[in-house]
């Protein structure tokens, strides 16, 4: 079952649409085939179930309602048409079918906004740790698969500490979100950018080696440095940027490389970026 939920994850609303529609389809012969002997009426709360949960957001009800008029065909091809059978037997399937599918789509809608702000930052409305580091397992495995190099780099705000204690923790808020909107407005829609805490940002950038990470980053510098000027934010940054040619081992890992070329500014002269290109342990 869990193979089943994976490779669905995977495919588009109108590949889950048509897959349900099909087997409601194949349902409906195999009721036509085997007429009053065995009900499968209890089945087609599969297909219903799993176009609500990864199909579009009128997919299941749409689906119930096809199940439903398939059902009374093959019950009329069988036991004839009657007006007020078919209504007793037809009106429950569509009310129990639709039920099934809004009850369905509205957990489905819930559980999203949850698993996103359970991912997102509350003061930046960027990814936290948690939704990083999921993003970055699947660069990994990714990574692996293909053959492809990407690029991590890890972000320290240089005197943060005094803001927070010159102008008090709004205006330290305010210059943490000011970094998050720098960084979005240059990086690509592709990369993914985190708050990982405190003062602490990471970026992901996928299929980016050393040149094009430096590109990338030069304008995020150029960025940050002239909006932290216009806020009169006597703030730096240490940033150190790694290029993974051999993917590692874990997340821990990619992050441990990261983390340790960031201080290695941090405890030097701070205010640059450092560039290092990984091929694993030596």
């Amino acid at each position: 079952m869990k193979t089943i939920l994976s490779i669905l994850d995977k495919r588009s609303s109108k590949y889950i649409w048509y897959l349900c529609l099909l087997l409601v389809f194949a349902l409906t012969i195999a009721s036509t085939l085997l007429g009053n002997t065995i009900s499968l009426e209890l089945f087609y709360i599969f297909p219903i179930t799993f176009t609500s949960w990864y199909g579009f957001n009128k997919s299941g009800i749409t689906l119930a309602a096809v199940s439903t008029l398939l059902l009374v065909i093959v019950d009329a091809y069988h036991n004839g048409y009657h007006l007020f059978p078919l209504l007793r037997y037809s009106l429950p399937c569509l009310i129990s079918y639709s039920v099934l599918a809004i009850l369905i789509t509205n957990f489905r809608n819930v559980h999203r906004v949850e698993s996103i702000a359970a991912d997102t930052d509350n003061l930046t409305h960027i990814n936290n740790s948690r939704g990083f580091y999921v993003e970055l397992a699947n660069e990994l495995v990714r990574s692996s698969r293909y053959g492809h190099i990407f690029s991590l780099a890890y972000i320290d705000i240089d005197n943060f500490k005094s803001v927070n204690d010159s102008s008090g923790h709004s205006e330290g808020d305010k210059l943490l979100v000011e970094v998050a909107k720098s960084l979005n407005s240059t990086l690509r829609e592709t990369d993914t950018i985190a708050r990982l805490g405190g003062d602490e940002f990471a970026c992901l950038l996928p299929e980016t080696g050393q040149e094009e990470a430096k590109t990338a980053f030069l304008k995020a510098s150029n960025l940050l440095e002239k909006r932290m000027m216009r806020g009169k934010w006597p703030v730096t940054f240490s940033v150190g940027m790694v290029t993974f040619e051999t993917v590692p081992t874990d997340i821990k890992e990619a992050m441990k490389v990261a983390d340790e070329l960031m201080y290695s500014v941090k405890t030097q002269d701070k205010d640059n970026i450092s560039y290092k290109i990984w091929h694993g342990k030596v």
